[in-house]
């Protein structure tokens, strides 16, 4: 039988129990779960500010959990390459779950290789960030 591949793109800042709950969603679909994480570049492009946890960390954190079989450092999508690995290539998508890239942020993978996860655990980076950013401004002002 051939080996289901699945990947993940995501910026993963500030790691929480909901990139690891889609996390462990996505390697329940396939045997082999390959995580691209987004450049640090990339994140200020998208969001208009830097992760506040390094890319080099952040891809450290992921290659110590047991879901993930292998990580790619990417600068987008496209950077993915998945085309030549025997078996099955899964790319999901997350739905509701920021840092992680949902099905419209997937320009230029065919459709037919997406797979949308559904929304699991609610995603903490937003209001973790927001409160990096009041409690910095307090402090400031203080």
């Amino acid at each position: 039988m051939p080996q289901r591949i699945g990947c993940l793109i995501g910026v993963f800042d500030l790691f929480h129990v909901g990139h690891l709950d889609v996390l462990e969603r996505a390697k329940k679909q396939c045997d082999h779960l390959v995580v691209g994480v987004l450049t640090d570049d990339w994140a200020a492009d998208a969001w208009g500010a830097r992760p506040f946890v390094s890319v080099v960390e952040r891809a450290q954190i992921l290659e110590q959990l047991r879901c993930v079989d292998e990580i790619v450092v990417v600068d987008g999508v496209d950077e993915i390459e998945l085309t030549g690995r025997p078996g099955a290539v899964t790319v999901f998508a997350a739905d509701g779950t920021d840092g992680v890239l949902g099905p419209d942020e997937l320009d230029g993978v065919p459709a037919g290789v997406v797979s949308v996860l559904a929304s699991g655990r609610g995603s903490r980076s937003q209001i973790l960030r927001a409160a990096i950013d009041q409690r910095q401004s307090r402090s400031s002002v203080a």
